[in-house]
This record gives C-alpha cells, sequence and structure tokens, in this order.
C-alpha cells in the first residue's frame, strides 16, 4: 500500500462519488485547503486523523466547515472501503507505514496531498521558467484598465508601440474586453477558482516572460532577474496618513513621484528608497489635457451650464472591513444633513443654470448614500466611467470647480487652474490622520463646514471669483515638476522604451 501523488483537480474528480478522511491536522493541512480553498473539499470530509491525543475530540475549521479531529483506532472502526485517504503532513513515509499496518484499509485508496492543481504543472512551469524574457509589458490597474496603466496603454496603442511590445492585463474580467492584435488579458482573480490547465499555463508564461511589470495598487511579483518592476502609484500627494499602509515589494526598481519637492515624504509614507523615485508626472494626468467628451457620451451636456463636480474621497469601503470615519453621516455623503438641505441645493443649482456631478470613489460603500433622484445633482458610478473606458481625470477636464476633502485627486485637479472647495466637517472624525502637521496648508480652497458654505462657493464660481488661487497656484508649482501632456512620453523615455 503506497501513497501516490495526486492533483486537485484528479481528487476533486475522484471525490465526486466518494467521502474522504484527511491524515493530519497540521499546518500542512491549513495550506492545502487555502490553496486549494475553491475546490470545496471540505465538503467531501468527513473526520481528520491524527496521531496526536491532545488533538482528538477537537474540532479545524475547513472553509466554512468544523471538521472532527479523531484518533487512528476511531479511524480504523469507522470507515468504509469507499472513502479515501489524503495524508496531509509534510513526512507522508511514516504515515504510510503506520496505514499498511491497519488491514481494515487495504480496500482504501491513499494518496499523498495535493501539491499542485495538475500533475503536469510543475513540468510546465520549469519549462516556462526557461524561456526568455520578452518585449512584453504587464499591466496592473487599479481596476480593470484604470489610471496611470490605461494611460500608459493608451499612448503606446496611438504611437504605433505596439508593433514592439506586447501588452499583457492583469484583470478581474478578462472576457469582458474585445479582441485586439498584441493585446491579452488573465484573470486577477484566476486561483480564487478552478482554473483550467491553459489558463495557468497562460498566467505563468507572462509572468516568466514579461520584461515590464507596471502597477498600481496590487504588486506584480518578480519571477525573475532582468524583470523592471515599476510602482505607478494611485494617488499623486499623499495628505492622507498612509504610512503603513501602502506596499512596495522591496524588489520593485522604482515608484512615480511627482516633484523632488516631497521625495522625502514619500520615501517616509510609502517605505522606498529615495534613489528608486522616478520624478515624472502620472501618466494619467495627460487625460487632463485631451478631449475624450465624457458629459456628451454620458447625456449629461447642456449648453451654458456650469459643471460642479463633487469627489468624497473613500469613508466606507464595500470590500473590506474598513470605516475610515468615526461617524456615517445622516445622508451618507459628507455636509448634507437632511432632505431639505438637499432640495435647498438643488433649488439653487436650478436657478443658477449648475449641475453638480457627484462621483463617489470606486470602492465606497454606496448602500449608506440616502440621496433620492435630482434633476441638478447627478451621480455617476465608477462603473458607468469603466464601460466608456473614461477615467476620472477625463471628467475632471470638462467641469468648472471640484469640491474635494483629503483626497489626492485635488492635487491633480490645480493643473486645470480652476476653483476647488473643501468639506472639512468630518476632519475630526477622520481616523486615518494625515501625513502632514498642517493639512491645510494643501488645501488652497474654500472649507465647507455646512451646507450654506457649500451655497457661498457655488455662488462665487457662478460670479467667477476664484479667492485662493494665488495660494493654489504655489501648491500646484510645489506638487507638479511638469505640467504638461508629456507624462506618457517621459515615464517610457525614462524606462527606456522609447
Amino acid at each position: 500500500m503506497r501513497a501516490k501523488q495526486i492533483s486537485a483537480h484528479m481528487l476533486l474528480r475522484k471525490l465526486k462519488n466518494r467521502r474522504m478522511v484527511i491524515w493530519g491536522a497540521g499546518r500542512k493541512l491549513d495550506g492545502v485547503f487555502q490553496k486549494f480553498k475553491a475546490y470545496h473539499f471540505e465538503k467531501h470530509v468527513d473526520y481528520i486523523v491524527d496521531n496526536r491525543q491532545e488533538m482528538w475530540k477537537t474540532t479545524r475549521l475547513l472553509g466554512d466547515t468544523q471538521v472532527p479531529v479523531r484518533s487512528p483506532q476511531y479511524m480504523r472502526g469507522h470507515i468504509s472501503r469507499e472513502t479515501i485517504i489524503v495524508i496531509m503532513i509534510k513526512e507522508y513515509s511514516e504515515v504510510e507505514k503506520q496505514l499498511r499496518g491497519y488491514k481494515e484499509l487495504r480496500h482504501n485508496r491513499i494518496y499523498r496531498c495535493p501539491e499542485y492543481h495538475y500533475l503536469l504543472e510543475k513540468k510546465m512551469k520549469d519549462m516556462i521558467a526557461g524561456q526568455p524574457l520578452g518585449n512584453t509589458v504587464m499591466f496592473q490597474g487599479e481596476g480593470d484598465n484604470r489610471e496611470n496603466a490605461l494611460a500608459l496603454y493608451e499612448y503606446m496603442s496611438e504611437h504605433g508601440m505596439l508593433k514592439k511590445y506586447r501588452i499583457v492585463w492583469i484583470c478581474n474580467h478578462p472576457k469582458n474586453f474585445s479582441r485586439v492584435r498584441h493585446v491579452d488579458y488573465i484573470d486577477r482573480n484566476l486561483y480564487a477558482k478552478i482554473p483550467t490547465l491553459s489558463d495557468i499555463c497562460k498566467d505563468e508564461y507572462y509572468r516568466y516572460t514579461a520584461r515590464y511589470l507596471y502597477y498600481e495598487n496590487w504588486t506584480i511579483p518578480k519571477r525573475r532577474n532582468g524583470q523592471t518592476a515599476v510602482y505607478l502609484k494611485h494617488g499623486t500627494f499623499m495628505l492622507k496618513n498612509v504610512k503603513g499602509k501602502i506596499y512596495i515589494s522591496e524588489d520593485a526598481d522604482g515608484a512615480i513621484c511627482t516633484s523632488r519637492n516631497y521625495a522625502d515624504l514619500a520615501v517616509e509614507q510609502e517605505s522606498i528608497a529615495k534613489e528608486k523615485l522616478i520624478i515624472c508626472g502620472s501618466p494619467r494626468l495627460d487625460f487632463l489635457y485631451k478631449k475624450k467628451d465624457v458629459l456628451r457620451t454620458l447625456k449629461l451636456w447642456e449648453p451654458d451650464k456650469k459643471y460642479i463636480l463633487w469627489l468624497p474621497t473613500l469613508r466606507q469601503s464595500k470590500n473590506v472591513n474598513r470605516n475610515d470615519v468615526k461617524h456615517t453621516a445622516p445622508l451618507g455623503i459628507p455636509l448634507i444633513k437632511s432632505g431639505a438641505e438637499l432640495e435647498l441645493l438643488e433649488k439653487y443649482l436650478d436657478k443658477a443654470g449648475m449641475k453638480l456631478l457627484i462621483k463617489p470613489h470606486p470602492h465606497q460603500d454606496l448602500s449608506v448614500y440616502k440621496i433620492g433622484d435630482y434633476k441638478n445633482i447627478v451621480f455617476i458610478l465608477q462603473d458607468t466611467l469603466d464601460r466608456h473606458d473614461f477615467t476620472i481625470h477625463s471628467l475632471m477636464r470638462e467641469t468648472d470647480a471640484l469640491i474635494s476633502d483629503y483626497s489626492s485627486i485635488a492635487f491633480d485637479y490645480m493643473l486645470l487652474d480652476r476653483p476647488i472647495a473643501y468639506t472639512v466637517d468630518d476632519m475630526e472624525d477622520y481616523t486615518i490622520g494625515f501625513s502632514v502637521d498642517n493639512p491645510f496648508d494643501y488645501m488652497p480652497g474654500e472649507k465647507l463646514y455646512v451646507c450654506e458654505d457649500m451655497l457661498v462657493f457655488l455662488n462665487h464660481v457662478k460670479e467667477g471669483m476664484d479667492l485662493f488661487a494665488g495660494q493654489r497656484r504655489k501648491v500646484r508649482d510645489y506638487i507638479h515638476e511638469y505640467q504638461d501632456d508629456k507624462n506618457c512620453e517621459r515615464f517610457l523615455q525614462i524606462m527606456g522604451m522609447c
């Protein structure tokens, strides 16, 4: 009786009409169930066997199922001959020898715990690892294809660079993208489901052969020497305290920083060596200078209207248990305390010939928002922009003023040289804190504490009054070493790609 090696995929097939007993309640068990979580092996487990007496009559959580731990003697009297035994400890040979002494198990199939999804996987990965690096650029943006990564891709496409470079996007929904020559897509969540061998091969091939790894929030780990990894960054200047919250891999070759002026702050907040900073404007800022007709496409354009963009930063996350403020606003959105204030705001906008465009943070939990439908107060969701391959910067370009708060997006808007106001009514409730001693030094605009303050700001915009223009330009010049539409070109030149 020898324990055969088995793959996760083959084990799942063999368990179709059978049950399973696991030998070993240690760390190996945890690792296997975490790695192959999508297979839901826990549905087939009767119990776990362990030689350690202190483990007997305890339970282990596998997936969402509590599974009992039993003794070897219990197993000998409580197992069907059709039940599969899987050894999930590192030193399987000792257990194999022990099992051979149990005559009751002579008909049971015994396997070593799966290490790979498919038995061919290791051989295939070894072959791929030997392939040479190619002119492949792997992008991982904020979302499926957004922000800095999208700006670089569009520049490369428009300037004929796809003839030389192959683009690979790591995204959530590869099937949503139409096929373009020299562009491919791999699934960010491939191993959170049951992958096919061909999908694994494709994923591994690109990760081993891509020469350039450019990412925003999620790291693309290097697989070999010769690869160049750069953190493209999600925001610009870190007004929020993100120290310990942003992870830049130690093997990263660089990270974008828009000015030497705050390089020391970038080093502190992002935990990266100063010599790795790439002084270059964020590629996404090029969208501020590029006409996209966002409002017309979204059927929001009206002649002679002024458009005010409100970009509340993340406060309650929809994806993780995260709440960046101590208290949730009555209507979910800052500043507005009641339906009566919303009605007042709507009437003012209508009379002034304005539209207020509210674009929530992509990760904001929208269930906290309690705002009805209004003619002049319009919500624009990230999914809407994504469907049209628009970024928030393309929308910003078509607006007359911005309402922000603690978000770094306000620093990008400064390049347009238009009025900015800041909602600060929950500043003392803001739990993340700030990267600088006096945040107001970096918030050059009217401060809004109550709804009436917003009405005053809107009236100033209507009358063409820009009260903080001088201070805003000083902050802009401090934050942005470059103030043009050449950021993509500049970055690619620095990387030696054009």
